[in-house]
C-alpha cells in the first residue's frame, strides 16, 4: 500500500515523540529505586574521630611546613653571614688588623648560625614527625575507603540490575505487542509502531551495554553490529545471483565483469556461457535472468 509524503512525515513524527516521551520516562526509572550513597558506606567503615585527627594533622603539618620553610631561610641567611665574617676576621688577623670589633662581629655571626641551627633542627624533627603521623592517618583512611568501595560498588551493581529489569519489565512488553499488532494490521501505524518499540529497545541495549562496560563495552556492541551488517549487505548486496543481473545490466561478463557487447555468446575473457535458447520462443536470451525479455517466460516455469 502507497502513502503518501506527508503520512510518512507524521509517521516518523509519531515514532519520534514516543521516543522522546519513553526515554524520559526510563531516566525517571533511575530515581525510582533508592540510589546508594558512597558517603553512607564511607562513614560505616571511617570513623569521625580518624577524620578529625587528619583534620588537625593537617593544620599542624601546614603551619610546621611554614615554620619549616623559615627556619631554612634563616639559617642560610645566618651560615652566609658567618662565613663572610670568618673570612673577614681570618683575613684581619693574617694582615694584623684584628680588631676588637671585627672579632666580636665574628663572634656574634657564629653564635646566631649555631642558634639558627638548633632551632632549625627541632623545627625539622618537629615536622617530620608530623609528617610522618599525617601519612600513616592517610594510609589508613585509603584503605579503610577501599572497602568501603568494594562495599559501595557491590550495591551499585545490584541497583542499576533492579533499575534494568524495572526498564525491562516497561520495554518487552511494548516490543512484543507492536510485533503483533504488525503481524495482524500490517499499514503505516503497525510499521511505525513496529520502528518505535525497536529504537526503544536498542536505546535500552545501548544504555545497558554502556553503564556496565562503558567504551570496551560499546566498541564491542559496535563491533558486532558492524560484523552483523556487513554480513547482511553482503548477504543481500552481494549474492551471485544479484551481481550476475548488475553485470549483465552493465554488459559485462556476469563472471569476470569483463565488457561484453549484446551479440556475444561467450565471454572473451573468461568463456563464460552468456547466452541460452528460451524454451518457449527460441529467442537468445542473456542467461540468469528471472524473465525472457522476449517472450517473458519465468525461468522459474
Amino acid at each position: 500500500m502507497e502513502y503518501s509524503r506527508i503520512e510518512k512525515i507524521l509517521a516518523s513524527a509519531f515514532v519520534l515523540f514516543l521516543l522522546l516521551a519513553s526515554i524520559n520516562f526510563l531516566s525517571e526509572l533511575n530515581n525510582a529505586i533508592e540510589r546508594p550513597d558512597f558517603r553512607d558506606y564511607e562513614s560505616k567503615y571511617v570513623s569521625k574521630e580518624l577524620l578529625e585527627n587528619r583534620s588537625r594533622l593537617l593544620v599542624m603539618f601546614k603551619h610546621f611546613r611554614n615554620l619549616h620553610e623559615e627556619a631554612k631561610t634563616n639559617l642560610t641567611k645566618a651560615n652566609e653571614l658567618y662565613i663572610f665574617k670568618r673570612e673577614e676576621y681570618r683575613v684581619a688577623l693574617e694582615s694584623g688588623n684584628a680588631a676588637e670589633e671585627i672579632k666580636n662581629e665574628y663572634l656574634r655571626a657564629k653564635e646566631e648560625y649555631e642558634k639558627a641551627y638548633l632551632a632549625f633542627q627541632v623545627i625539622e624533627r618537629a615536622y617530620v614527625d608530623i609528617e610522618k603521623q599525617l601519612n600513616s592517618v592517610n594510609q589508613q583512611i585509603d584503605q579503610l575507603r577501599e572497602k568501603a568501595y568494594q562495599e559501595y560498588r557491590n550495591a551499585y551493581s545490584a541497583y542499576r540490575a533492579k533499575v534494568l529489569a524495572l526498564k525491562l519489565i516497561f520495554v518487552i512488553p511494548i516490543f512484543l505487542a507492536s510485533f503483533l499488532i504488525f503481524r495482524r494490521y500490517k499499514n503505516i501505524y503497525a510499521v511505525s509502531l513496529i520502528a518505535y518499540s525497536s529504537l526503544l529497545f536498542a536505546y535500552l541495549i545501548v544504555q545497558a551495554v554502556w553503564n556496565t562496560f562503558q567504551v570496551i563495552g560499546l566498541s564491542l556492541f559496535g563491533a558486532v553490529a558492524t560484523v552483523l551488517a556487513l554480513y547482511y549487505i553482503r548477504k543481500e548486496y552481494f549474492k551471485l545471483e544479484k551481481v550476475y543481473k548488475r553485470r549483465i545490466g552493465q554488459n559485462r561478463c556476469y563472471i569476470c565483469g569483463f565488457p561484453i557487447k549484446d551479440d556475444y555468446l561467450v565471454c572473451p575473457n573468461c568463456e563464460a556461457k552468456l547466452r541460452e535458447k528460451c524454451e518457449k520462443c527460441g529467442e537468445m536470451k542473456p542467461v540468469h535472468l528471472e524473465f525472457c525479455p522476449y517472450c517473458g517466460t519465468s525461468l522459474a516455469e
